[in-house]
């Protein structure tokens, strides 16, 4: 019996052969490729991301900038706390860690023990936590334990000058005010702490490399608290009365353009986020944009006489109250506001406020010399205030203004808008002699070196200076406006000062409602400065500025008046202790109680 044997041909295993060499030599390839991305085309990619897994870098806060007011008194300041990191893939001892924390951060044993065990790294446990419990902490060495500084915003004097100093967000960013304004110098700069970890995640003791922070820097401001306290509680006092929808007020030193007190109502906590809404945002003392109404009579007069078209003795003729200008076929009748006058100076003209008196003067000026004066004192241009949200007011194209349209309005403070702030300065200039000043709000800004020494930085440049009348016309505009206040005929007689001379002019305006002036609309304004006499500076401005009071009188002289008289008068008296002149006596008035009222509070 004989057994069969198959034999497999010579070719067929050339073939196989062939075939898995082929293959081998193209796994080969694929492997050797795959090597060149990795190692070549992704080598630097591969090597940060393996530089970044065997490290750990923690990111320490830099304690923001303090704001101080001119004093030196803080208004905004960083609290520094810790806050309690858990690395639960580091950990390796969670019993200890439990008991401890728990002992020492007050926290539930049963809720340490849930973040333990839980996969993932980066577990807040506690914010907030003060030095001496961050230190006790440390000490116990535990793995897996991170205290990181942070800082949290207070302000000490709560919502005293919010719009100035504004709030800080949960990032850490400024949300308005200096806070904003101010943001990268406050900030200062975040430093790190980088640890090398081994394989098992493991950090090393003594491969550390730490970055420090660098704090910001340090605000002062030119807010005087004490003033700023008062003038926030005598526009609540007002607002009691009058039920306004917005009221704008501040306190100027005219001789250096510095702001000792800015205030808007509604307000709203830095602190407590959730009191802000649209109207409680926004600054009214840069954002406001209204017509002055007489407020603004003042400083076209004192155009008129720089221009040399007009006296402050000169007689005019105010036609006993209406007066029909006449342009060619066209014409318009002017009406006075109060009662008509016959024959006025220009200087009883700006004390009794007189319509027709100031529509003349227009006249006299043209359109193309008041457009020109309308930018000489500021309108239609931000005045670079160091705080966002300044508007630049209304004022139209030279084309818009005509005989009968602006020549006539703008004398009397329409168809022009401005900012508190705008008119303010204009009004300043005079104070200060003639010459504009920029309005100031910065003092100083410093930063502490490691011996606790101050380092002056650079304070953002303002606009420069510039003069809008002569020493002689700025001081025969104050004048005229110290008749305002002492004539008995002129609107401002019930605001004088006790003891101080001061220059003002009150201002009532009709608001624009569909495109139409209202006779139930009102923005009631009053601007005023002390003293105000020859050879004397000027130590105070301030104005107010009522939008639409819903109670009582809308007249400056009722809604605005009584709170600037105040605030000059306690100033003066309490703040600055200027000297008063005996020989200076207020009369008494119905407003004069509640000027007590508000200085005994603000005491």
């Amino acid at each position: 019996m004989s057994t069969a044997t198959t034999d497999v041909p010579i070719g067929s295993q050339t073939w196989r052969i062939g075939f898995t060499m082929l293959a081998f030599a193209g796994l080969f390839v694929l492997v050797a490729m795959r090597l060149h991305h990795l190692q070549v085309d992704q080598g630097e990619l591969m090597s940060q991301r393996a530089e970044r897994q065997s490290h750990q870098v923690w990111r320490i806060e830099a304690a923001r900038g303090n704001i101080y007011d001119c004093d030196r008194s803080p208004l905004a300041v960083s609290d520094g706390t810790w806050t309690i990191i858990a690395d639960p893939a580091y950990m390796d001892d969670r019993v200890l860690a439990t008991v401890e924390l728990g002992r020492i951060l007050g926290l539930d044993r049963a809720v340490l023990r849930r973040e333990f065990e839980n996969p993932r790294n980066g577990r807040t446990l506690a914010k907030g936590v003060d030095d001496e419990s961050a230190d006790k902490i440390r000490k116990l060495n535990l793995k897996g334990i991170n205290c990181l500084r942070q800082f949290t915003r207070r302000y000490p004097e709560k919502n005293l000058a919010a719009h100035v100093l504004g709030f800080v967000h949960s990032d850490a960013t400024g949300g308005a005010g200096i806070e904003q304004a101010f943001d990268q110098i406050l900030a200062g700069k975040p430093g790190s702490e980088t640890v090398r970890v081994d394989a098992r995640g493991m950090p090393s003791i003594t491969d550390r490399d730490s970055k420090p922070a660098v704090p910001g820097a340090n605000v002062q401001t030119t807010i005087n608290s004490a003033i700023q306290r008062f003038v926030e509680q005598a526009i609540l006092e007002q607002v009691e009365k009058s039920r306004p929808v917005n009221v704008a007020a501040l306190v100027v030193r005219p001789s250096t353009g510095e702001i000792l007190a800015l205030a808007s109502w509604p307000p709203y906590s830095p602190e407590d986020l959730r009191t802000l809404d649209s109207r409680s945002m926004r600054n009214n003392v840069l954002a406001f944009v209204y017509e002055p109404g007489s407020t603004f009579k003042p400083l076209i007069a004192g155009a008129a006489v720089a221009e040399r078209l007009a006296r402050w003795d000169e007689r005019i003729y105010c036609e006993r109250g209406v007066w029909t200008c006449r342009d060619g076929r066209s014409a318009r009748t002017i009406h006075n506001s109060h009662m008509g006058n016959e024959m006025l100076t220009v200087t009883d003209g700006i004390a009794q406020s007189d319509n027709i008196l100031m529509a003349k003067l227009g006249v006299r000026l043209g359109s193309e010399r008041l457009f020109q004066w309308a930018g000489i004192l500021g309108m239609g241009r931000r005045t670079g205030i160091n705080l966002p949200g300044e508007d630049a007011g209304i004022v139209r194209p030279r084309s818009d203004w005509k005989m009968l349209g602006a020549c006539l309005s703008v004398p009397m403070g329409h168809e022009i808008s401005v900012t508190p702030l705008q008119l303010a300065m204009a009004h300043a200039a005079i104070a200060n002699g003639g010459e504009w000043l920029p309005p100031r709000l910065i003092r100083r800004i410093y930063t502490l070196d490691d011996r606790g020494l101050q380092i002056e930085q650079p304070i953002p440049a303002l606009p420069s200076p510039r003069r809008i009348y002569t020493p002689l016309d700025a001081a025969q505009i104050q004048e005229a406006m110290t008749h305002t206040m002492s004539d008995t005929r002129g609107t401002g007689k019930n605001l004088q000062l006790d003891g101080y001379t001061s220059a003002g002019k009150t201002g009532t305006a009709e608001k624009l409602v569909g495109g139409r002036y209202s006779k139930e609309h009102h923005v009631g304004s009053f601007v005023s400065w002390a003293p105000a006499e020859p050879g004397v500076r000027a130590e105070l401005l301030c104005l107010v500025v009522t939008d639409d009071p819903s109670e009582g009188s809308h007249y400056g002289s009722t809604c605005a008046g009584p709170v600037v008289r105040n605030v000059l008068q306690y100033s003066l008296e309490n703040i600055l202790r200027v000297p008063k002149r005996t020989d200076l006596t207020a009369e008494d008035d119905d407003d004069k109680p509640g000027r007590q009222t508000s200085a005994r509070r603000a005491r």
